[in-house]
C-alpha cells in the first residue's frame, strides 16, 4: 500500500498535468495501480472502522483511490454522525464505498439501502459487501428519479448517467425509475443520506421529498455536477430545496466540476425561527 502522501500528490491537478503533457497517462495510471496494489485490494480505515474493497482492474482499482484518497473529509463529514441502530440511505453507490463503511458503524441493529442502476458496478458492489461480511445491506438495483417510468441512462465503465446528445447510441440503455418515497416504502426512514447521480441530482431529491423532510432524517451529502444539471437546474435552486426540507448547508467544497455538500437538520426552535423570519420578510417585500 502507498502512503497517503504519495496518493495525493498523485492526483494533484499541476503533477496530472505534467504526466498528460508527457503523454504518460495511461502508464503512469498503470504503474501507480501496480504500486498500490499487486492483488487489486485495497484497504481504509476510517472512524474507527475497516473496510476492504476489491477491483476487477486498474481502472476500477485507480477509481476506487480517487474516491478514498480525495473524498475522505467528505466522507467522513457524512458518516461521522452514525451511531449504532441508524439507517443509511447511498443513493448511487456504485462499488459501495459509503455503503461499506456505513454497514460497519450501524452495527447488525442497524441497516444500509444502497441504490445502484448499473448492472456492472452492481456486481462489484455485492462482491464487495460479501467480501466485507456485511449482511445488513439492501441493494435496490433502480434508478431513483422524480417520477416513475422509464429513464435513459448511459452506461460507462464505473457507473451511468442521464442521456446525453454525446452519448453513443449503443450506451444507452432505458432503465426503471422510482421515486426514492416510493422505493423506501418499506424501509425504516434513513437517519443519514448520499446522493451522487451525476447531473440528476435535483429530480433524485423532489423524489425524496416526504423522506427529507422527516425528523429522522439528519444529515445529507449531496454531490452537485453544475456541468450536467438540465436546463432551469442551477445549484442555488437545489441548495434552496434542501433548506426548504429543514437542513442548513453545513459545509460545500468544490472539487474539479463537481460541489460537495454537506447538510444537517436545523433542531426544531432553529426551523420555527427561520420560518418566522421567511414569513416575516415576505410580508415587508408585500408592504413594498
Amino acid at each position: 500500500m502507498l502512503p497517503g502522501s504519495i496518493r495525493k500528490l498523485s492526483y494533484n491537478p499541476a503533477v496530472r498535468s505534467i504526466v498528460q503533457q508527457l503523454h504518460l497517462g495511461g502508464f503512469a495510471r498503470r504503474l501507480y495501480c501496480r504500486l498500490l496494489s499487486s492483488n487489486g485490494i485495497l484497504q481504509m480505515s476510517c472512524l474507527g472502522v475497516n473496510a476492504t474493497f476489491h477491483a476487477q482492474n486498474h481502472q476500477q482499482l485507480s477509481f476506487v483511490d480517487s474516491i478514498i484518497t480525495t473524498e475522505r473529509k467528505v466522507i467522513e463529514a457524512t458518516l461521522s454522525e452514525l451511531a449504532e441502530g441508524d439507517v443509511f440511505l447511498d443513493v448511487g453507490s456504485h462499488y459501495g464505498i459509503y455503503s461499506i463503511m456505513a454497514s460497519k458503524l450501524v452495527g447488525a441493529a442497524g441497516r444500509v439501502i444502497a441504490v445502484e442502476p448499473h448492472p456492472g458496478a452492481v456486481e462489484i458492489l455485492r462482491h464487495n459487501l460479501s467480501f466485507n461480511h456485511c449482511q445488513n445491506v439492501d441493494v435496490i438495483n433502480v434508478a431513483f428519479s422524480g417520477t416513475a417510468g422509464l429513464l435513459p441512462l448511459a452506461y460507462s465503465q464505473h457507473g451511468s448517467h442521464l442521456r446525453r446528445a454525446s452519448d453513443p447510441i449503443a450506451s444507452v440503455h432505458q432503465v426503471q425509475a422510482v421515486t426514492g418515497d416510493e422505493a423506501l416504502k418499506n424501509f425504516p426512514v434513513p437517519n443519514a443520506l448520499k446522493i451522487d447521480v451525476e447531473g440528476h441530482e435535483s429530480a433524485v431529491l423532489q423524489g425524496l421529498r416526504h423522506t427529507l423532510n422527516h425528523p429522522a432524517c439528519r444529515v445529507l451529502c449531496l454531490e452537485i455536477h453544475p456541468p450536467l444539471l438540465p436546463p432551469g437546474v442551477d445549484q442555488s435552486g437545489i441548495l434552496a430545496f434542501i433548506q426548504n426540507c429543514g437542513f442548513t448547508i453545513s459545509s460545500r467544497s468544490a472539487r474539479a466540476c463537481e460541489v460537495h455538500v454537506i447538510a444537517t437538520r436545523l433542531s426544531q426552535p432553529d426551523c420555527e425561527s427561520q420560518r418566522r423570519t421567511k414569513t416575516h420578510t415576505e410580508a415587508i417585500g408585500a408592504d413594498n
